[in-house]
């Protein structure tokens, strides 16, 4: 048995339908997590659980937790695109501070100065705390560094810089109530160009920029905007 969720809810946690419209898992064969998460059919994204009875339009101000980057799979590049000796693709805690900084500022732009949804630090009772961990990055090529790439080969071309999957939790910043959890990947683009750390920020940051977009519009929706 199936409820058909509000699409501005649904579109909140960026669950815009991919096939046919949003559906909330209910009754006995519901699949329900944390007592009240109940998975979602049909979402964009791959994997997703929201509280039915949230009221998502109360939140009019966004809390976002630093990026966590601890617990991060690292999925090797393939040996086509590698070279005998190579060190193994590592974040460094640079990479890891990079990456935190890099997330915040896209938040920033997409929810506050194209949004006009204010992002805060502290907790209130219209405040939406959204919390982003990285679970795994897959690079498609070494890194550009001196250590990971052969001395001499100047150039690496490859389909973009790979993927990134990430976790989402959405709750209430006061009460710390989860309201919805949402997990993820992105890939880059899938074109052939020169791999380097300069093309490979851009593509991380337009990976980032997709899941603040999709944030962003959500809200907007809840809150009678589009």
């Amino acid at each position: 048995m199936y409820k058909k969720i509000m699409t501005a809810a649904v579109a909140a946690l960026f669950l815009t339908a991919c096939a046919g419209e949003p559906e909330i898992q209910t009754g006995d064969d519901a699949e329900v997590i944390m007592g009240n998460l109940h998975k979602v059919d049909n979402s964009r994204v791959q994997m997703a659980y929201l509280d039915p009875d949230a009221n998502l339009g109360k939140y009019n101000r966004v809390l976002v937790r630093p990026l966590g980057v601890d617990k991060i799979e690292i999925i090797q590049p393939s040996r086509s695109t590698s070279v005998a000796g190579n060190k193994d693709w590592e974040l460094t805690e640079a990479d890891k501070t990079a990456l935190q900084e890099m997330f915040h500022e896209v938040m920033v732009k997409q929810l506050q100065e194209k949004g006009g949804y204010e992002v805060v630090d502290e907790p209130g009772d219209d405040v939406l705390e959204i919390a982003a961990m990285i679970t795994a990055i897959a690079p498609s090529a070494p890194k550009d560094d001196n250590q990971s790439r052969a001395v001499g080969r100047t150039r690496v071309y490859t389909e973009g810089a790979g993927s990134i999957a990430v976790a989402v939790a959405y709750g209430d910043s006061e009460t710390g109530e989860v309201l919805g959890l949402a997990k993820d990947s992105r890939s880059s683009n899938s074109y052939w160009a020169s791999n380097n750390s300069v093309s490979n920020k851009a593509d991380v940051r337009r990976m980032f920029t997709s899941w603040a977009i999709g944030i962003r519009e959500g809200l907007d929706r809840v809150h009678g905007k589009s």
